[in-house]
């Protein structure tokens, strides 16, 4: 601050220490989304995810420590502009995958914070950030709004936000809602509609379920003294529209018991009766339920394990104590992906300490000491009959709740698709209100309308794509001059 009010005294001095400001933040904040894209980060996914949220939480922290600086020097914001630094620091030059990395580690950022229980709940917290509660709008008007790659931002956030709505990680709605609020207030209501229709459809099924309930609640007859219904299973479903939530794996060849089929069978009645018109698609790779377990041999106590469906049906099959091996379970539950079996039959039996609740035994097990990562279709599988664990109330890890490798390399392909799709209308629009274009003239306008990052050799393509396609042409006597082909 002593150093300000002496620099006001020269000419061009409160400049000088302006720029130096700038040229510090500058410097901090390259060296941390440098640190992001490097080659190890790349390898591992997981790794690179974990890097990634502590980075933004850096620059997060070096962003509020700059404007605290600047808070204390008079006339601070009319020397030092911060603008171009940041989108500088955020959007690498010329690194179209490491712009898409930093969309995708903003995003699981906010995922972290909005699963955070003691930060939504406003619990003392080490970072200022979040004692002040304004996280939120920290990560809005800090990073996100200087984001380019919205787009992929978006796509993460998505998904992150389908997984914490369907499998209940929703630590308050209001929070969520009100980040959504920030989205749309920055991005406009078609950045916002998929997410906004989640939650509509999160509070048409609660009153949906509560309508059948009320319903089945009638037909079962109040003060009847009937206790058949005391050993059925009570379910919960949500009602899902399909154009809001990311896509997820089909398995309509599932084996279900009877006492899932039957309160299935119901819902369905009573949603057709109700909804003439509409066509139901059970998603079971969403489904989850509770499971009590306690193995046979064992006097011990019963345990409630939280699975999803596919791992429940797997337990299930193994209520007569047989050895199983993958070939088997598959043709017992009906679930034809291989490698989605081997990722159940591996949470179940190799996951973390007390959740062990199967015993995995190699079929080359003389042969070596450590148990194998993978099934091999001839190992067996059996309860493990000395289970123990401190919880009653067991959560087992389910594999699709864990980003895979190939699911991002999917969301993000989707994204250049759609990046793709977005450049070719720009061009329609253009060469449609301008008839004839030269090339040096048309490359500026669309990098200029395209809201995502785009290089002008993608703008090249897209325009060969359209000729193809004889939406435009290149003029006869000059071949730098495209003309719209009506």
């Amino acid at each position: 601050q002593q150093l300000w009010m002496l620099a006001g005294r020269l000419v061009g001095g409160y400049k000088l220490v302006g720029n130096a400001i700038a040229q510090y933040a500058r410097s901090r904040g390259t060296a941390l989304m440098n640190a992001m894209g490097s080659p190890e980060n790349k390898k591992n996914s997981s790794i690179a995810a974990k890097a990634g949220k502590q980075k933004i939480s850096d620059l997060l922290e070096l962003q509020r420590q700059v404007q605290q600086l600047l808070s204390h020097l008079p006339h601070a914001n009319e020397y030092c502009a911060l603008k171009h630094v940041w989108e500088d620091v955020i959007n690498p030059s010329n690194e179209l995958e490491e712009t898409n990395m930093v969309a995708e580690a903003l995003a699981k950022y906010v995922d972290a914070c909005l699963k955070d229980t003691k930060r939504q709940l406003g619990s003392s917290s080490s970072s200022p950030l979040d004692n002040n509660g304004n996280w939120a709008e920290a990560v809005i008007s800090g990073v996100f709004c200087y984001l380019q790659a919205k787009d992929v931002f978006e796509a993460f956030y998505k998904q992150d936000l389908a997984k914490r709505l369907l499998w209940n990680r929703i630590v308050s709605m209001d929070v969520e809602r009100h980040f959504v609020s920030l989205l749309k207030a920055e991005c406009g209501a078609g950045y916002t509609s998929k997410m906004e229709g989640m939650f509509q459809d999160m509070d048409w099924s609660r009153e949906t379920m509560s309508r059948y309930k009320q319903t089945q609640y009638q037909d079962t007859g109040f003060g009847s003294g009937d206790n058949s219904n005391s050993h059925k299973v009570e379910m919960d479903i949500q009602v899902l529209t399909t154009g809001y939530w990311p896509v997820y794996p089909q398995y309509p060849n599932l084996i279900l018991p009877q006492s899932l089929v039957e309160p299935q069978n119901k819902f369905s009645e009573y949603y057709k009766s109700k909804y003439q018109g509409r066509r139901m698609t059970w998603q079971y790779a969403l489904g989850h339920l509770v499971v009590r377990f306690k193995p046979k041999e064992t006097p011990g106590p019963k345990y409630e394990l939280l699975v999803s469906l596919c791992q429940a049906l797997v337990l299930l099959q193994f209520n007569e104590g047989d050895d199983l091996t993958l070939p088997q379970l598959q043709a017992a539950v009906g679930l034809e992906d291989r490698d989605e079996m081997e990722r159940l039959l591996l949470s179940l039996s190799l996951g973390k300490e007390g959740s062990r609740v199967l015993q995995k035994r190699d079929h080359d097990a003389d042969k070596k000491k450590k148990t194998r990562m993978n099934v091999h279709d001839q190992d067996t599988f059996r309860v493990q009959s000395n289970f123990k664990s401190n919880s009653r109330r067991i959560k087992i890890t389910n594999i699709m709740m864990k980003e895979t490798k190939e699911e991002r390399e999917k969301t993000v392909e989707a994204v250049s698709r759609d990046r793709l799709y977005l450049i070719d209308a720009v061009l329609v629009r253009i060469m449609k209100a301008r008839k004839t274009i030269l090339h040096q003239q048309l490359i500026p306008q669309v990098l200029e309308q395209v809201k995502v990052p785009a290089q002008p050799a993608d703008v090249k393509k897209r325009i060969e794509t359209l000729i193809e396609r004889e939406y435009m042409e290149r003029d006869p006597a000059d071949r730098n001059r495209y003309n719209y082909l009506a």
